[in-house]
């Protein structure tokens, strides 16, 4: 039985296909091209493992993290905070955008704007 795929007949019944044969006869290095890079393979040589990273560590908005490197080097990582301390964070970070805000309308000298934050910050506290 002979089948056709994307144009090309090939015969199932006759296992892996002579180009993947020829592939992995050959002696010479394979030049591959991904994204414009250019890579080689070596089928005669089995890839070797990179060496490992050491880590590092990124933060994400406020929170620390590490990546890279696993074992006896890695960082501990801290532990999750607790709902109080969240609520804490967001009251003074409601208290700091609403201070800096009263200092805008004072610095422009708009009354109207300054009474209407004058009032937030009642109900904020």
């Amino acid at each position: 039985m002979r089948l056709m795929y994307r144009g090309i007949e090939y015969d199932p019944t006759q296992g892996r296909s002579s180009t993947y044969d020829r592939v992995s006869s050959s002696r010479e290095p394979i030049t591959l091209t991904y994204r414009g890079s250019s890579y080689e393979l070596d089928l005669n040589h089995p890839a070797q493992p990179s060496a490992p990273r050491r880590p590092y560590q990124l933060m994400y908005r406020g929170n620390r993290y590490w990546v890279g490197g696993m074992g006896a080097d890695q960082p501990v990582v801290s532990k999750p905070r607790t709902i109080a301390d969240l609520a804490a964070i967001h009251h003074a970070n409601l208290q700091r955008n609403l201070q800096h805000r009263i200092d805008v309308a004072r610095q422009k000298g708009d009354s109207t704007l300054l009474s209407l934050l004058e009032a937030e910050r009642n109900q904020i506290a």
